[in-house]
């Protein structure tokens, strides 16, 4: 017979969403990335913590961003801006299952080893999936942030022989998120590859 102590919160549909058995995933970090081509965003996650990042651009812009470890820490580098485009500042947001500091009141929830998994100043992570298709381009409705992703790749045919191939990356500005094209060659043959058919979003205003 086992036994659980302690308080634990549900879902609305009764799933577990805090238990005093893990951290859950919340806001540790934010901050901007100019819009400079290897410039990056370093957090204060160590390397040995999950990291999930989220961007939004001031414009819509071809880019794509790349999760890299600098120092012992998460961080997240601006890897290319497509010519003709400028996304302005990119704002990340990164969340991490790691407790901040609390302040002096407050509530929070500790393991039965006594060691603060939660308190009420800690921002949970709200994300969604959306479905998408390799080239899109979706109004959510509300302030929205991506999780940086390749999507995919296809050609299109400019002539009976040449066949531009794009990959597609992940993108939000405002209350919109798309996807971003950079050319990668180019084919005598038709090519159409998704690497996924679903995006993580949040709703950047909870976190502004």
């Amino acid at each position: 017979m086992s036994c659980m102590y302690g308080l634990s919160i549900t879902k609305p549909d009764g799933s577990l969403w805090i238990s005093p058995g893990f951290t859950p995933q919340c806001l540790i970090n934010k901050g901007t990335i100019p819009a400079t081509e290897k410039a990056f965003f370093k957090t204060s996650i160590p390397s040995g913590k999950s990291c999930f990042f989220f961007i939004r651009t001031e414009k819509k812009a071809d880019v794509m961003y790349t999760h890299e470890q600098i120092d012992g820490y998460h961080a997240l580098r601006l890897h290319q801006i497509v010519r003709g485009t400028n996304p302005g500042v990119t704002t990340v947001y990164a969340f991490a299952n790691m407790v901040t500091q609390p302040s002096e009141y407050g509530i929070a929830m500790y393991n039965p080893s006594g060691e603060m998994i939660y308190h009420g100043e800690m921002m949970l992570l709200d994300a969604k999936l959306i479905p998408v298709d390799i080239k899109f381009e979706k109004d959510l409705g509300y302030p929205c942030a991506i999780m940086p992703a390749l999507v995919g790749y296809y050609n299109w045919q400019r002539t009976p022989y040449d066949r531009p191939i794009y990959t597609t990356s992940t993108g939000a500005t405002g209350n919109k998120i798309y996807s971003c094209e950079h050319y990668s060659g180019r084919a005598t043959w038709d090519i159409r590859k998704p690497y996924i058919d679903k995006v993580l979003v949040i709703n950047s205003s909870i976190y502004d």
